[in-house]
C-alpha cells in the first residue's frame, strides 16, 4: 500500500492547491470592513500619529479596556481586533486570508503529525492523505468563509482561537508522552490567552487538558502530569476575567450571569443541539459525509495493512469522550441564550470534523481486526485491501460526489471562482480602491462615497450607509479621522463628482 498510497497524497495535494487557488486569489481583493474598523480605531491614531510600536501597544490597552466596559470581555481577542493589517497600511489587508489559511492548515497538519505520526505510527504518507483529504472537506464546505478566512475581525475571534486549541491538543498529547519543559511552556501560553478568547475555544482547550491529564493519570501514574494543572488554572483565571467583564450585560443582557440551574440545562442542551447539528450538516453539506466515508476507507485500509500502528485500549470510551468535546462546543450560545455568529458554526463544524474523524478512526481500528483475517488469506493482503477496500470506497464516494453535485456550488473553491469569474471580485476591488482615496484625503473632513453592495460572495462587507450616524458611518469616520461619511447611490455619485 505504501506506494499507492504515495501516489494518492500526491494527487491529493496537487488537486488541493489548484482547489485552493480562487480561495487565495481573493486576498488581493479583500478588505477590512465593519468592527475592523471599530476595533482599530486607537490604535490606526496611534500608528500614523507616532509610527512607535509603543505607542500602538498602548492603544491596545486601551482598546480592550474601552470594550471590557461596554461590549465584551474577551480581552485576547479584543487585543488581536485591534491590530487588524489597515491599522498600519491600507494594503496590509492582503495578508488575512493567506495567514487565516496558514493558520489552519498548519496547525491542522501539526495536530495530525501528532495523532497519526508520532502517537499512532502511521507512515507519512498515509498522514500525508489523511490530513489532505480532511483538509478539503474542512474549507470547502466551512459555514462561514467570511469568518475563517477572510475577515479580519471574525478570524481573530474564532479562527485564531481554533488553530491555537489544535496545536495546544498536540502538545498536551505530546507532554503526556516526554514531558518536556519547552513543551510545558507553549501549553501554558497558549491556555492563558484562550482565557481571554471566544468562550468555544477556551472550552476545548480546557476539557482537551482535562481528558490528556486524566488518561495519562491513569495509565501512567507520573505526577508529572499533574503539572497541567497551571495552565488549566490560569486559563480559568483568565476566562473569570472575560465572563465578568461589565460590558457583557451590555451585549447579552442584565440577566447575563453565572446560574448553576442553567449549568445543568446547558449541559442537557448541548448534546440535543450537537445531535441537531449533525442532522443540518446532512441536509444542507451532504458531501461532507463522503469526504468523512473516504475516510475511514483510508484509516481501515492503513489498520488492515499496517502491523505496528497503534491499537487503542478503550475504543469506546475514547468515543464517548470525543462525542462529549463536540458537544461542549454547542454550550456557550445555549448559555448565553444569543443570537450566534457565523463564526459560532464555524467552529461547530470544524469540531465536529475533528471529532468525527476521531471516531472514525476507532472504527476503522474495529473493522480491520474483523476483516483483516478474511483479506490475508487471499496471499496479497496490500493488493486484497486496495482491490476490496480503497477501490469500491473511492468509487462509492465518488457516486457521491455525483448525486449530490450541486451542492459543489455551496464550496469554496466554486463561490470563489464564480465570484472572480463575474467581475464582481475586480469590481468590488476597484469601488474599495475609490473609496479608500476618497476616506483619505487630507483636505476633507465630511466625506461622501459612492454606495457599495453588501452582498460581496464569499467576502464581508459592511457597508457605509446614506444616515451618518448609522453604526458602520461612525466607525468608518472615526478609523480614518473625519466628522462625517456617508454614501450615495453609485450612479448620482458619479454624476456628482464624476473622476
Amino acid at each position: 500500500m505504501g506506494k499507492r498510497f504515495k501516489y494518492l497524497a500526491v494527487i491529493s495535494l496537487v488537486c488541493f492547491t489548484v482547489l485552493m487557488l480562487p480561495v487565495v486569489y481573493l486576498t488581493f481583493v479583500n478588505r477590512a470592513s465593519g468592527d475592523d474598523y471599530g476595533y482599530g480605531t486607537l490604535t490606526r491614531m496611534a500608528w500614523m500619529g507616532t509610527h512607535s510600536l509603543a505607542a500602538v501597544v498602548r492603544a491596545v490597552f486601551g482598546t480592550v479596556v474601552r470594550y471590557y466596559y461596554s461590549w465584551q470581555g474577551t480581552w485576547f481577542d479584543v487585543a488581536l481586533f485591534s491590530l487588524q493589517p489597515e491599522v498600519f497600511h491600507d494594503r496590509a489587508y492582503v495578508i488575512v486570508a493567506v495567514l487565516m489559511l496558514f493558520l489552519w492548515i498548519g496547525s491542522t497538519f501539526y495536530l495530525f503529525r501528532e495523532i497519526l505520526c508520532r502517537m499512532l505510527r502511521f507512515d507519512r504518507w498515509s498522514y500525508l492523505l489523511l490530513t489532505v483529504c480532511f483538509l478539503a472537506v474542512s474549507i470547502e464546505f466551512v459555514p462561514s468563509t467570511k469568518s475563517s478566512i477572510y475577515w479580519f475581525n471574525g478570524c481573530a475571534h474564532y479562527m485564531v482561537p481554533f488553530a491555537m486549541c489544535q496545536m495546544t491538543a498536540a502538545w498536551l498529547i505530546r507532554y503526556s508522552v516526554e514531558y518536556k519543559k519547552s513543551t510545558f511552556v507553549g501549553i501554558l501560553i497558549f491556555m492563558t490567552l484562550l482565557g481571554g478568547a471566544n468562550y468555544q475555544a477556551a472550552l476545548f482547550a480546557l476539557v482537551a487538558a482535562c481528558y490528556v491529564g486524566i488518561s495519562a493519570w491513569l495509565l501512567r501514574k507520573d505526577k508529572r502530569i499533574l503539572m497541567l494543572t497551571v495552565p488549566v488554572l490560569c486559563e480559568v483565571a483568565g476566562l473569570v476575567v472575560s465572563a465578568t467583564a461589565p460590558g457583557n450585560k451590555c451585549r447579552a443582557g442584565e440577566d447575563f450571569g453565572f446560574s448553576v440551574s442553567a449549568v445543568f440545562m446547558t449541559v442537557g442542551k448541548s448534546f440535543v443541539c450537537g445531535i441537531k447539528d449533525i442532522g443540518v450538516y446532512v441536509k444542507d453539506r451532504p458531501l461532507i459525509f463522503a469526504g468523512l466515508l473516504l475516510l475511514f476507507v483510508l484509516l481501515t485500509a492503513v489498520y488492515c495493512t499496517e502491523e505496528k500502528v497503534y491499537r487503542f485500549r478503550h475504543p469506546v470510551l475514547l468515543s464517548l469522550m470525543l462525542f462529549c468535546l463536540y458537544s461542549a462546543m454547542q454550550a456557550p450560545a445555549i448559555y448565553a441564550g444569543v443570537e450566534v455568529s457565523r463564526g459560532v458554526l464555524n467552529t461547530n463544524y470544524q469540531v465536529f470534523l475533528l471529532t468525527a474523524s476521531g471516531i472514525l478512526l476507532v472504527a476503522a481500528q474495529k473493522t480491520a481486526e474483523r476483516i483483516g483475517g478474511g483479506l490475508a488469506r487471499h496471499g496479497n493482503i496490500d493488493m486484497a485491501v486496495w482491490r476490496r477496500i480503497v477501490l469500491p470506497g473511492i468509487l462509492v464516494c465518488a457516486v457521491w460526489v455525483l448525486i449530490g453535485r450541486g451542492y459543489i456550488k455551496t464550496s469554496a473553491s466554486y463561490v470563489s471562482l464564480d465570484y472572480i469569474i463575474s467581475g464582481q471580485a475586480e469590481d468590488y476591488k476597484e469601488q474599495m480602491d475609490l473609496q479608500t482615496r476618497l476616506l483619505e484625503n487630507e483636505n476633507a473632513e465630511d466625506i461622501v462615497v459612492p454606495g457599495i453592495n453588501n452582498i460581496q460572495g464569499p467576502l464581508m462587507h459592511v457597508p457605509v450607509t446614506d444616515d451618518p450616524e448609522a453604526w458602520s458611518n461612525t466607525v468608518t469616520a472615526d478609523f480614518y479621522g473625519k466628522q462625517s461619511v456617508i454614501s450615495m447611490d453609485r450612479p448620482e455619485w458619479m454624476e456628482m463628482y464624476g473622476d
